[in-house]
């Protein structure tokens, strides 16, 4: 997919709400079977809060599954947080990923990422890596940017939902859903996007609002080495480029953009 180029920036009303890194790996036995005790000790000043998630079975199949004698399930996830419970790092036996809801540009979040994977890397020593993904999920609310009076085929382009601009029906949408498999350098990307609703805790009730979800990844044997980096630096580009070509100008005003240098 070529997509056009376009001034980086940074938007004052950020519209990002979550982003999430996940780098898999050949399952490493000794994370299943040993607390990540010398991991934590590494990251327990960025992420000083921990919790260990348990895997949800349905009661019924618990039931059936110890009335066998059999042992149920136990692959748990170590998260980490930040103080500020923004910052989330989960480990498990196959997999390593990121999380925040505190986005606020590449640099600092690979920065972040980086520091947790060198750690991890000179611990676990994984083989080499199966899937890199970079995920940004955006929730456009025109109530947060005043611009309750637009309407959405002012705000969101032709290009990924030409249904807005039809006069005929556009008025009677209640619901879009689009789901889209796209190619683009070192991978590809899964985007959805469509209408969704949202409390408005000022009006007591419920608003429509635009999510832009798109989950950049490759699905590939990948060494432990510079390549990794490449692909995510790779993958951020493409999320500004799909992200600015699928809103208005209306909309790239209203987010308060500022320009940044073009790395």
């Amino acid at each position: 997919m070529k997509l056009p180029e376009f001034d980086r920036v940074i938007y004052e009303y950020n519209p990002l709400f979550e982003v999430v890194c996940q780098l898999t790996f050949p399952p490493i036995l000794k994370i299943s079977h040993q607390e990540p005790v010398e991991f934590q000790d590494e990251i327990r000043f960025q992420y000083p809060l921990f919790e260990r998630t348990q895997p949800q079975i349905p009661p019924e199949i618990a039931k059936v599954v110890q009335q066998f004698n059999l042992p149920l399930p136990n692959n748990s996830a170590y998260i980490f947080k930040s103080e500020d419970q923004k910052w989330n790092l989960a480990v498990d036996k196959d997999f390593i990923a990121l999380t925040t809801s505190a986005y606020e540009r590449y640099e600092y979040f690979r920065e972040k990422l980086e520091f947790a994977v060198t750690i991890f890397e000179r611990i676990y020593k994984p083989s080499f890596y199966t899937r890199v993904g970079l995920r940004y999920r955006d929730l456009i609310v025109r109530s947060e940017l005043q611009l309750e009076s637009k309407k959405w085929s002012e705000l969101i382009t032709r290009r990924i939902a030409s249904e807005l601009y039809d006069s005929d029906f556009s008025g009677s949408i209640q619901s879009i859903n689009k789901s889209l498999v796209l190619k683009v350098d070192n991978g590809q990307v899964n985007f959805n996007h469509g209408l969704v609703y949202v409390e408005n805790t000022k009006a007591n009730d419920e608003e429509e609002a635009y999510l832009l979800d798109a989950d950049f990844y490759t699905e590939r044997k990948i060494a432990r080495d510079e390549n990794v980096w490449n692909i995510l630096d790779s993958f951020n580009k493409s999320a500004r480029k799909l992200f600015r070509c699928s809103i208005s100008e209306t909309l790239h005003d209203a987010l308060r953009p500022t320009n940044v240098d073009p790395s």
